[in-house]
């Protein structure tokens, strides 16, 4: 097989750290969030809850740095955090979220804390399920024996079986995640979704991102899941290495067998949203697409990447409107692996590559990533590190393009496919 260069965020090399030290950072980022955020004008009860469990979190911070880092980065803790961060959503909201997420993703504390605002359900991730409280539990409080939720039917341990919970009057227990791939334990699919931002629509084709299994069953996904990232296994493995860190939750939102539909968001690193497919390719890209979404924007909490990142605008390579130059570096971010895994499928002479929509489809691919690399050319200001991966990028592009170079209907005019 033809060598292929490694890349910065996209071909890692074996064994490459960069994907943990940037989570770990984002980590930090977020627990100083929660910990320092003032509650002067927050909400009364918010405001009374939120500096005892602060002070709490700040001394088990000094005892266990990083299970609590751990605890952070789980999506549900992370999602509201970041979006807290941001300013994307209002504090009040996020912090309601953030704070019984983060108490039942840790489990225990070393000292007694309590969280005397409501709850209205919690994400369990240890026992793969969702507990809803209606009309709302009390309060929680955590300790060395674990986490108890005050519901109005009465007190329910975190660990107690469905039965206990269901015992229990308002009540509710859901198990919304589905197993994907035996070699991913950690990558489920969720129909359960606790980012404030999914129905935040930028794209002008799409109106946010409910759940929604079209129609098929959850099993019908994975299986269909399952087979998209056995093509990205075979084909890509050190970039499937990463996977694990990188991505935990597909979020499903409907089935178009005509096109497909995928998103990503800033605050909700290792989320992504997406369609059902027939063609496991089209699936398999989406997966590569939404997670190098993932790794960029984990970057961004710590390197703008792009000087003009948000002020200078262009014409897309991707989409009908006009886009942030930053959003032309996402989408050849994004189509540079996929053409990697397009590469590497004809390398090995995969059966999906006599599709006689395989080679028009590669082409397309190459060809957008030439217009999109143009334009980061001629317009991008980088960072350092922002260099770093426009040079990888373009160095990687180079070696797949001429790989591809017999390929029919290459043309440098051809925008991304979106």
């Amino acid at each position: 097989m033809t060598a292929l260069p490694t890349a910065m965020l996209t071909l890692p090399a074996p064994g490459e750290r960069t994907l943990e030290r940037l989570l770990d950072g984002v980590a930090q980022h977020a627990l100083r969030t929660l910990l320092t955020r003032p509650a002067h004008d927050l909400p009364s009860t918010l405001a009374r809850a939120l500096p005892p469990v602060q002070w709490a979190l700040a001394r088990f911070s000094r005892q266990a740095p990083t299970r609590l880092r751990e605890a952070v980065v789980s999506v549900d803790v992370l999602a509201p955090t970041l979006a807290l961060a941001s300013g994307a959503h209002p504090a009040a909201e996020c912090l309601s979220q953030a704070i019984p997420a983060l108490l039942a993703a840790l489990g225990t504390l070393p000292e007694q804390a309590r969280w005397d605002v409501g709850v209205t359900g919690i994400v369990d991730d240890v026992r793969a399920r969702a507990l809803h409280f209606e009309p709302g539990a009390r309060a929680l409080r955590i300790g060395p024996d674990g986490l108890v939720i005050e519901t109005r039917g009465g007190a329910l341990r975190l660990d107690a079986s469905d039965e206990d919970a269901r015992a229990l009057p308002g009540t509710r227990v859901e198990h919304p995640f589905t197993s994907i791939h035996e070699a991913l334990p950690a990558l489920r699919l969720s129909r359960c979704d606790t980012n404030p931002l999914a129905m935040f629509e930028a794209h002008p084709e799409k109106q946010g991102n409910a759940i929604d299994l079209g129609g098929r069953t959850a099993n019908e996904w994975a299986s269909a899941l399952r087979d998209a990232l056995e093509l990205v296994r075979v084909a890509l493995p050190t970039w499937w290495e990463e996977l694990p860190r990188a991505l935990t939750r597909l979020v499903p939102v409907g089935w178009h067998d005509a096109r497909h539909f995928s998103a990503s968001y800033r605050e909700a690193p290792r989320v992504a949203y997406l369609s059902l497919h027939p063609d496991p390719l089209t699936l398999a890209e989406a997966i590569v697409h939404e997670t190098q979404h993932g790794k960029l924007n984990l970057l961004t909490w710590s390197d703008a990447v792009l000087d003009n990142g948000y002020t200078e605008w262009t014409s897309s390579p991707v989409r009908p409107d006009l886009r942030p130059i930053m959003g032309v570096l996402l989408a050849v971010h994004a189509f540079v692996p996929v053409a990697a895994l397009h590469h590497a499928l004809a390398e090995i002479h995969h059966p999906i590559t006599q599709s006689p929509t395989f080679a028009r489809r590669r082409a397309e691919v190459l060809a957008g990533n030439v217009r999109g690399l143009a334009i980061l050319r001629e317009k991008a200001a980088p960072t350092p590190r922002g260099a770093r991966i426009l040079d990888d990028l373009g160095r990687l592009h180079a070696v797949l393009a001429e790989a591809g170079a017999t390929l029919n209907d290459v043309r440098t005019e051809t925008t991304l496919p979106g």
